[in-house]
């Protein structure tokens, strides 16, 4: 998108040198102090700096909460002077202090928005996650795939306390790999579609990686509505584990044509390091176009919060003093 025109639905902040200099001295000063950023207390003396961002960045990230405003908003920035070191060869490996300086830019950015929430059966229940290519997984429907296309989706939407927000940060692109986005504005769903769409017939499976961490391969998702809300429907797709029951062909059908329409609506979205793109989760999807990895630590790197406006929503999921969900 850098460069190009603008896109409907998607909104691209640019910020100066200038805007970014007083808060990365602060960011700078909170890792000297206590480097690890998976530390609630640390983002909460963070959430008190909302005066370190420019008033044109807080009034154009003022109309995600309430869903006003642009689906898809891209932050971008001069390129931060932290050096991440390379990319690691999985999620385990990442140093825990390697990228703590820019985990608390997309905290404080993203704090603006909503509370960051993760899961238990996520990256061990850390708070943030990391999106890389890991060996094995290059053909997989999670964000560790590379070679195969990461189909659009809604994140998580298999679940009702999935998140609000999504927010990734680029650490490292070199191939300029496209995030893909679509928003719900320029749907056209015909009548029949929608009363389908809107009904709860459509079973919406974890992907692996839930699974895989929760020991377990059999579960029975239940019945949802992949279309739901006001005159302009907010989305719950993610059509590689999307199923309809049996003998549902009229159903099927019309998930078929909501899907061809999602696609060609998709926009790529090109980060550069030190960007950030934030998501509604309930009004627009995302994916990635596919590439080769190389794992020789310059493969793409991106840093990932997944955002709830209301923190109680999801209270009798996690522990105390925790922001982890358990699996349902």
């Amino acid at each position: 998108m850098r460069g190009s025109a603008p896109v409907p639905d998607i909104q691209e902040i640019v910020l100066t040198a200038r805007e970014t200099r007083r808060p990365d001295r602060v960011i700078r000063r909170l890792v000297s102090e206590d480097g690890a950023t998976d530390d609630l207390g640390l983002l909460t003396r963070l959430a008190g700096h909302r005066d370190l961002l420019p008033v044109r960045l807080l009034d154009a990230l003022a109309g995600v909460r309430p869903r006003r405003g642009s689906p898809v908003t891209v932050v971008r920035r001069p390129r931060p002077d932290e050096d991440v070191g390379p990319t690691p060869r999985h999620w385990r490996l990442r140093g825990r202090t390697a990228t703590a300086a820019h985990d608390l830019w997309l905290a404080l950015v993203s704090l603006q928005v909503g509370e960051p929430v993760c899961w238990q059966t996520l990256q061990d229940g850390r708070l943030f996650n990391d999106v890389l290519p890991i060996k094995g997984q290059e053909h997989a429907q999670t964000g560790h795939s590379s070679a195969a296309t990461l189909d659009y989706h809604v994140e998580d939407a298999f679940d009702d306390d999935r998140c609000d927000v999504l927010a990734l940060l680029c650490l490292r692109n070199r191939d300029l790999t496209a995030t893909t986005v679509a928003t719900a504005g320029g749907l056209h769903v015909g009548t029949a579609d929608h009363e389908l769409l809107r009904r709860p017939r459509f079973a919406i499976l974890p992907d692996p990686e839930h699974l895989k961490a929760n020991g377990t391969a059999d579960v029975s998702p239940a019945w949802r509505p992949v279309l739901f809300g006001d005159a302009q429907p907010c989305l719950r797709i993610d059509p590689p584990f999307t199923r309809t029951a049996p003998g549902d062909d009229a159903s099927a059908q019309a998930f078929a044509r909501l899907c061809r329409q999602l696609e060609g609506g998709l926009v790529h979205v090109r980060l550069h390091p030190g960007d950030l793109v934030l998501i509604d989760n309930y009004r627009a999807v995302h994916g990635r176009e596919p590439f080769t990895p190389r794992y020789d630590g310059t493969d793409r790197w991106l840093r990932k919060l997944t955002l709830t406006f209301d923190l109680r929503r999801s209270s009798g999921r996690r522990r105390a003093g925790s922001r982890a969900l358990s699996l349902s």
